[in-house]
């Protein structure tokens, strides 16, 4: 490198005594220091020498500035707009080493300077090795550089327009577009059409989205509306239990959880689908476009007929076409077009043209229920859950004798009741049979009956008539549903212990008479809760059953920092995204000395699992890169959910407050549905069935053997 003229220079003995009084380097013992001094490169730069180029793809390095000053430059503009003036003491060029992404703005000294340049690689590594080092980095990149601002600016404006009662969804695009979120990683790019991201928008938002213009969000029903199903159509979203009504053309009311998750995961994918919606809309900005739409409107008699139909860009006008002739004409690739029938598969040209003539001018009122005397959906909720509980058992929880025992499993609808179901054991063969004859059978199951659950669904559809058959062997084995949910989204099954010991099972499940849930016993498996909801919902069962409950599970899916898709995650803590609240949870949840991990290793042939602290998000699109590689960097996370800590804490606080009793164990296991850092793996990306059925069932044997089986260890 240059040398500065002039400047008094330093030797590395020095530059290490200066870096030692930098933070986050302070933290560091004199063993690293000198460790991390013989991996990093004096440097010495002369006044206006470049250290950083502006988009440079290639550089990591991490620069301290030990002596002398720089700039840092927007070199797109000219002349170059000095952002920013570094002095000595400080280090830069930490982003692009933790994100990954090209050198955001220029750097050039100012005077005679001195640099530790420490190759990227070996930053990452010192994070890694060094828990007070990440910790002190951590704080300086969240609070000094304000690495989510742009989360902070969208969360702020959101919760301003439900305080006000009103979001405006065109005010929020930009504010969405610049979180880039890992979820929608063509945001920004206004070229390309983002087909992935749309998917899990539309599949996720109400199916009328392109006819409505206004979205009534409220989290509990007016009294008036007491029994929407009797006064509006109910309207469907594929792949997010919601309850949504149409009152009239054009406005929706959509009833969201507690708390802020839900009306988060709604707004953001609303913003995500407005942003790609106008992407297409413009593709479609010409007036023979146009034209070509509005003749094919289907309820139109109102239009006055045009006396040209001339449509030069389209090749004329073919009065009467229908959805797929018209759709072939328009300026869609053929991969574009396939992508359309995807999301649409009825009349993807009749969505193309909504979106044209709608332009996405959403409003959201939201109406946040107050002096409403009324129980809660919770509480309701809970309620018939009680009741249901007392018609199985012939007395209310509160009267549950002292050694009666609850175990509460947080899960989904199918797992805990399909390998609980003997009605499998008695037709595993005749399901493979009849997919072999049809050709449905895949190599590289494992276990049989995961491939017995996967065929299932095909093999009803084929022989409706064996679905009472079904039904009856649920209810034989003392399995209850509740499919009623107080518009919670949260169906219930009970199950009596005590029948399933009498009859056959998932083989993979551990059975001792001498197991946990003894003959006085009673397991509750409930739906997913989603984000916040989680507290609530939990907090609702321990105030029901009280000091009878003796384990708390959960089992849910996860995005995964390390490893790959059907791998499984232990965490050891949880944290919150919002404030970065820390809980770990204790060795009792975490199955340490129970064998747990080479139990499950042994279930999955070929998949990891991987133990750390998991983030709890507050929604799937509040989060990017840079979020991602902190956590994983910072905190070493090991991957991300939405309800871990809000269920861990009801259980904290029933704990402490004496409505549970000491003890009471914790489980929390997850299977990988997705890596949001990896291209074709996220969330848009769905699982195959080989990706997600086994994992699923592993932790589901795991979770119920340690309930039906042998104690394991318990605390």
């Amino acid at each position: 490198m240059n040398q500065a003229e002039g400047a008094t220079l330093l030797d590395k003995a020095e530059a290490l005594e200066r870096l030692a009084d930098i933070v986050p380097f302070r933290y560091l013992g004199a063993g690293e220091l000198k460790a991390l001094g013989a991996d990093a490169e004096l440097r010495t730069y002369a006044a206006k020498e470049t250290l950083i180029s502006q988009g440079d793809e290639a550089g990591d390095e991490v620069f301290v500035l030990i002596a002398g000053s720089v700039e840092s430059l927007d070199a797109s503009r000219d002349p170059p707009f000095r952002l920013n003036v570094v002095e000595a003491g400080s280090y830069f060029g930490e982003q692009t080493c933790l994100v990954g992404a090209p050198r955001p703005f220029a750097v050039a000294a100012l005077e005679p300077s001195q640099c530790l340049v420490v190759p990227g690689p070996r930053f990452l590594r010192l994070l890694a090795e060094s828990r007070s080092f990440a910790q002190a980095f951590g704080v300086k990149l969240r609070e000094g550089l304000g690495i989510f601002d742009a989360f902070d600016r969208f969360t702020a404006e959101v919760l301003r327009g439900a305080a006000l009662g009103h979001i405006e969804v065109r005010r929020l695009t930009e504010l969405y577009k610049a979180l880039a979120p890992a979820l929608h990683p063509l945001a920004g790019d206004e070229a390309r059409v983002d087909w992935g991201a749309l998917s899990y928008a539309v599949r996720r938002l109400p199916e009328n989205l392109t006819r409505s213009f206004v979205f009534l969000l409220t989290d509990n029903l007016p009294t008036v509306y007491a029994s929407p199903a009797l006064l509006f159509p109910f309207v469907a979203t594929e792949a997010r239990h919601r309850f949504v009504y149409e009152m009239m053309p054009g406005k929706d009311m959509v009833l969201i959880r507690n708390g802020m998750s839900d009306l988060m995961d709604f707004i953001t994918c609303l913003c995500l689908f407005a942003v790609e919606a106008k992407k297409i809309r413009y593709r479609l900005n010409h007036p023979d476009y146009i034209l070509a739409l509005s003749r094919f409107l289907t309820t139109a008699d109102w239009i006055e007929e045009p006396a040209e139909l001339s449509t030069p860009l389209l090749g004329g006008c073919d009065e009467g076409e229908d959805d797929e002739g018209l759709l072939e004409r328009l300026p869609f690739a053929a991969e574009e077009r396939e992508e359309l029938r995807r999301l649409w598969p009825r009349g993807a040209a009749s969505r193309v043209r909504d979106i044209v003539f709608h332009r996405q001018a959403y409003s959201v009122d939201v109406r946040k229920q107050v002096n409403n005397f009324n129980g809660r959906l919770s509480e309701l909720w809970a309620g018939q859950v009680g009741e249901a509980a007392e018609r199985l058992l012939g007395v209310r929880p509160a009267d549950f004798p002292e050694d009666f025992e609850v175990h509460l499993v947080s899960s989904n609808t199918h797992s805990v009741s399909n390998c609980l179901n003997p009605f499998f054991a008695a037709a595993k063969e005749e399901i493979l049979g009849w997919a072999g004859r049809e050709g449905l059978r895949n190599p590289g199951w494992a276990e049989p009956f995961d491939e017995v659950y996967h065929l299932s669904r095909p093999w009803f559809e084929a022989f409706p008539s064996r679905r009472a058959e079904f039904d009856e062997a649920e209810r034989t084995a003392g399995i209850v549903r509740l499919p009623e949910t107080v518009t919670t989204g949260i169906q219930v099954q009970l199950v009596d212990p005590a029948s399933i010991r009498e009859r056959p099972i998932d083989t993979g499940v551990a059975v001792s008479p001498k197991g946990a849930a003894g003959p006085r016993s009673l397991l509750v498996n409930i739906d997913y809760a989603f984000g916040e909801q989680a507290e609530e919902i939990m907090r609702s069962l321990l105030l029901l059953f009280g000091r009878n409950v003796r384990t708390i599970s959960v089992l849910g899916k996860a995005g995964a920092l390390q490893g790959g898709r059907g791998d499984i995650l232990l965490p050891s803590a949880f944290i919150e995204q919002a404030n970065d609240a820390f809980q770990p949870l204790p060795d009792a949840a975490k199955g340490s000395g129970r064998g747990r991990r080479e139990r499950l290793e042994r279930a999955l042939p070929g998949r990891a699992v991987h133990s750390g602290p998991l983030l709890t998000v507050g929604g799937t699109l509040l989060q990017n890169r840079a979020m991602l590689e902190f956590y994983r960097r910072i905190w070493a996370c090991v991957g991300l959910e939405m309800e871990g800590i809000w269920y861990l804490r009801a259980v904290l606080e029933a704990e402490e407050l004496g409505v549970l009793r000491r003890g009471a164990e914790r489980n929390f296991l997850y299977y990988v549905s997705d890596l949001p850092l990896a291209a074709g793996q996220r969330l848009s990306e769905r699982l195959s069935p080989l990706e997600g059925v086994p994992p699923l069932y592993a932790i589901t044997r795991e979770l119920l053997s340690g309930i039906f089986g042998p104690a394991r260890g318990r605390a």
